[in-house]
């Protein structure tokens, strides 16, 4: 999929983030060699540690290590939240892939990570005239992440949010979501500073400006479209459109 993009659009391509656990590292370099061969040299691979828990950093370069025996051309970005996974894409990789994270704390990721990596993260915006829609949409995927609970108890994404000083937000939604709320009240009781701080969700014309607010201190931003109901092919064509009009 990525060589077709490449080819259709002459444009970067990559992987943003593939869990170390599930693709062994020899069969993964292999692929990724020849997307960047076919590719000339524009193909990036992201790798995160997903389900690993235990020793994660360590478990994290020595895929790296594996990767590079076989792709040693390949940038490799790492999927990086906290100070310590930061640090190792710093050291170790070629950039960091950041998630919803402010404008505040791309520039803490930058201090951890360095001046030498690149910082890249995806931008989640749903451009619509109905602002209820585009902010529940928004919302769902926010919650999608900043309530995960694993099986395992990591805090990962959890973490992340208090970082920004979200935690006294999740605190009243994870009660909320005790007492039985909907997925679609929980969406709605999400605060509005909170949204726009982490993407953005409204019409068209708001968007190319909450984009360039959004992206400061990256290195590369990529559009994330969300619809505001399934199937709104337009709407991700408003999204595209908005982008590329900042």
């Amino acid at each position: 999929m990525c060589v077709a993009w490449h080819e259709r659009a002459g444009l970067p391509t990559g992987v943003s983030v593939i869990p170390i656990a599930r693709n062994p590292a020899p069969v993964l370099a292999l692929a990724a060699r020849t997307a960047h061969e076919v590719s000339d040299g524009q193909f990036v691979l992201g790798v995160g540690s997903g389900s690993v828990t235990e020793r994660p950093i360590a478990a994290v370069r020595g895929y790296i290590d594996e990767i590079r025996k076989t792709a040693k051309d390949v940038p490799i970005y790492v999927g990086a939240l906290g100070p310590q996974m930061l640090g190792l894409a710093g050291r170790h990789a070629d950039g960091a892939a950041l998630n919803w994270c402010t404008p505040a704390q791309v520039a803490w990721s930058r201090e951890r990570v360095g001046p030498r990596a690149k910082l890249v993260e995806y931008i989640r915006m749903c451009v619509d005239d109905d602002v209820a829609a585009a902010r529940l949409a928004l919302a769902k995927q926010i919650l999608a992440y900043a309530l995960l609970v694993r099986p395992s108890g990591a805090r990962g994404y959890r973490a992340h949010f208090e970082r920004m000083g979200f935690a006294p937000h999740l605190d009243q939604l994870e009660a909320k979501r005790a007492a039985g709320a909907s997925e679609d009240d929980l969406a709605r009781a999400v605060p509005d500073e909170m949204l726009s701080a982490l993407g953005y969700a409204g019409p068209a014309a708001g968007a190319a400006a909450a984009f360039m607010t959004l992206s400061a201190g990256l290195d590369v931003a990529i559009v994330r479209v969300l619809a505001a109901r399934p199937g709104d092919v337009e709407g991700v064509r408003a999204t595209m459109r908005a982008a590329l009009s900042g």
